[in-house]
């Protein structure tokens, strides 16, 4: 895929500075686009993501992508924790994983879909990305992504639809010709919003 790695993927991200080190996974899987992004909304759904963004599935779409764009955290909660968040976000390894989700601000996730081909055969790229290019709580929701990603991992490997293993990847290190750059990922949105208006 061409990443450009400032640091590696397979290893915990810890304390993160940097509010575009969004920590991302692509999944290769036998299944259709639909099929994919289904199972991934529907896992994310258990962790209390909601919502899609009005316009984001048919934006997409115009693109020969299927996904949309969805929300976790609360900023609600990020302010009932502030104070406490401060030292989570500095050290999130020594905190659980359910305090983390409860504490994490609102950030949307674009789950996305396409199909591909290597060496003559047809599979599914499934990408799960952070859209927000400036995230609340860089290290908590990085931290979160982390374990979330490998775990959706670890339940498609007990399908056998999984194609080897996941892809890790820092958001900022796709290429800039790929649709999920976080430079694409910013006009994704502003088209969307334009499109809503009437002005597209």
């Amino acid at each position: 895929m061409g990443f450009i790695k400032r640091r590696d993927p397979n290893k915990h991200p810890g304390f993160l500075t940097t509010s575009v080190a969004r920590y991302s996974a692509m999944y290769p899987v036998n299944e259709s686009p639909e099929h994919a992004v289904g199972r991934c909304l529907d896992f994310w759904n258990r962790f209390g993501a909601r919502g899609e963004t009005p316009g984001y599935r048919e934006e997409l779409a115009l693109h020969g992508w299927t996904g949309t764009e969805i929300i976790i955290g609360s900023d609600f909660k990020e302010f009932m924790w502030s104070g406490v968040s401060d030292w989570v976000d500095f050290a999130p390894r020594l905190f659980s994983q359910k305090l983390k989700r409860s504490m994490l601000g609102m950030n949307r996730l674009v789950v996305a879909a396409r199909r591909a081909s290597a060496e003559g055969e047809f599979f599914t790229e499934l990408y799960c990305t952070p859209s927000d290019i400036i995230s609340q709580n860089d290290s908590i929701l990085n931290d979160v992504l982390y374990v979330t990603l490998h775990q959706f991992e670890e339940e498609y490997q007990s399908t056998g639809l999984l194609r080897g293993g996941a892809t890790y990847f820092y958001a900022d290190d796709l290429p800039k010709d790929h649709f999920l750059e976080t430079q694409n990922v910013y006009c994704i949105r502003r088209d969307v919003k334009r499109r809503r208006k009437g002005k597209i």
